[in-house]
């Protein structure tokens, strides 16, 4: 399955062209990136003493990186000292926002290593969970989530409109906020108890190394619109508390 998943990847990011870099008087970008956000989809919760209610555990979303040729990324690396993207998920209900967290894709020498292609990551899969599911293994196979959690994700999609955009070189930043490092899983956010809200991912230069970003934060121009969730009931899971035994 994990070589499989490969192959796509590899596949998709062959179709799309590199982002040339740019190196003039003014400084450094990439010109005309393409990212986008698919595979948006619902992780249902099966819940109740006979597992006959649904609820929602978490979504899970892809999110296509930059394309870069090998040799822009080598030039990056000795020359930027930038060995990595970094992006961070944040999500605004109204008008409050919260900096769910971030994770780091590094690049990768041209030879294989781990089964992987050289370069650099060309999709990565982003899961955000309900605060009653997020915690472990364990508290997903509860027959009664914690924390009283009964909603079901009615209405979400993905906003906005995938068009070009620049990312910039330049100044660099001490970014000391722990960061996932991306694996074939997907990356995991708790947002909560509610997850109606709005959920940009941003992205930026970065050394792991360091724990510096080269660059401001660029937000891309699509995003996931979680609009409604409806409240379900579970009568056999009434005055059930799995989490405090």
């Amino acid at each position: 399955m994990k070589a499989l998943f490969l192959i796509v990847l590899l596949a998709l990011s062959c179709m799309k062209k590199s982002s040339p870099l740019s190196k003039d008087a003014v400084g450094m970008r990439l010109k005309d990136v393409e990212m986008n956000i698919s595979h948006l989809s619902e992780v249902e919760w099966h819940v109740g003493k006979w597992k006959d209610t649904i609820l929602t555990q978490s979504f899970i979303f892809h999110v296509e990186m930059p394309k870069v040729s090998e040799e822009d990324l080598e030039f990056l690396q000795k020359e930027k000292h930038v060995d990595a993207w970094i992006i961070r998920l944040i999500v605004q209900r109204r008008s409050e926002k919260q900096d769910l967290g971030s994770l780091y894709a590094q690049f990768m020498g041209k030879k294989f290593t781990r089964g992987h292609a050289g370069g650099a990551p060309s999709n990565v899969a982003l899961r955000v969970y309900y605060a009653a599911a997020y915690a472990s293994e364990r508290f997903r196979s509860f027959k009664c989530p914690a924390f009283n959690h009964r909603f079901r994700i009615t209405d979400m999609k993905v906003a906005g409109e995938a068009s070009p955009f620049d990312i910039t070189f330049d100044q660099t930043t001490s970014y000391p906020e722990k960061s996932q490092l991306i694996e074939l899983h997907p990356s995991s956010f708790n947002a909560g108890n509610n997850l109606v809200g709005e959920y940009y991912v941003e992205i930026a230069p970065y050394n792991s190394h360091d724990k510096t970003i080269h660059g401001s934060f660029k937000r891309l121009p699509v995003w996931i619109e979680v609009s409604r969730e409806e409240q379900v009931s579970v009568p056999t899971c009434e005055g059930v508390h799995e989490e405090i035994r």
